[in-house]
């Protein structure tokens, strides 16, 4: 059992030179993000804050402790169309680093379906979150301002 030693993930998408996709979760409750998949969208900023309301416990019930067994780098033969590179890093207290790296073909067979339902999930996971911190009140609001 190691999930319960982990206490970060950080998930990437890369298409060809593009970042399409950053999630990192921890348990302390800081939540970063930046787009939504599609790497035609350069414009989706970073957010970054401190959330109460469980992603990375949430993220973490979703995974089976088994694909532990298998961390390192998978490079799928036969890549058709953009190369494209999901990383997934799950760290932890006294040195606990599970690395997992898939390159395939934005064309071709994509990663194996444990890793992608990771993505998934971390993806509806933090949604909400995400497209509220996108809004533009929630920028232009002040410090003295409790009522926004």
């Amino acid at each position: 059992m190691v999930k319960h030693f982990i206490d970060k993930v950080l998930i990437t998408l890369e298409v060809g030179d593009r970042t399409a996709l950053l999630i990192l979760v921890a348990r302390d409750g800081s939540v970063h993000r930046k787009g939504n998949g599609n790497p035609e969208r350069t414009d989706l900023v970073l957010a970054q804050g401190i959330s109460h309301a469980g992603h990375f416990e949430a993220l973490m019930m979703t995974i089976d402790e088994s694909i532990f067994n298998h961390s390192g780098v998978i490079r799928l033969p036969n890549l058709v169309g953009r190369e494209c590179r999901l990383s997934l890093i799950f760290q932890g207290k006294n040195d606990v680093d599970f690395s997992f790296r898939v390159i395939y073909g934005e064309e071709s067979e994509g990663p194996p379906q444990e890793l992608a339902q990771i993505l998934i999930n971390a993806v509806k996971l933090t949604e909400g979150w995400y497209q509220e911190q996108l809004k533009p009140e929630a920028a232009e609001k002040k410090w003295w301002q409790v009522w926004k």
